[in-house]
């Protein structure tokens, strides 16, 4: 297989990685739109950010091939975000309780 092979491949993997963030992200809007709120529902989403975020930041920013510490904290970030997102969910009061300014 010479280099313009290779590339090809290369590029049709991408595309099916752009097919895939797209059809998760129409699946998020359709979900955001017409499903009822609830824990189930705050999970699935969590779950999409973690999927998506894991294709961005392994095939787009490819950053498996960065320094491990850059790598290991953007792919932190969005578990952190995703759990605090259910945390939020899970516990509003509290968490509105220890954010409001008295």
């Amino acid at each position: 297989m010479n280099v313009t092979d290779k590339a090809r491949v290369a590029g049709r993997h991408l595309d099916r990685m752009w097919v895939i963030l797209v059809g998760l992200t129409v699946v998020n809007a359709l979900i955001a739109e017409r499903a009822e709120p609830g824990l189930v529902i705050t999970l699935v989403i969590a779950a999409m950010i973690v999927v998506k975020a894991r294709l961005i930041i392994d095939h787009f920013m490819e950053l498996k091939d960065a320094s491990p510490y850059i790598y290991y904290l953007i792919t932190a970030y969005f578990y952190v975000f995703s759990l605090l997102a259910v945390l939020v969910w899970l516990f509003p009061e509290t968490l509105a309780s220890w954010t409001t300014l008295r």
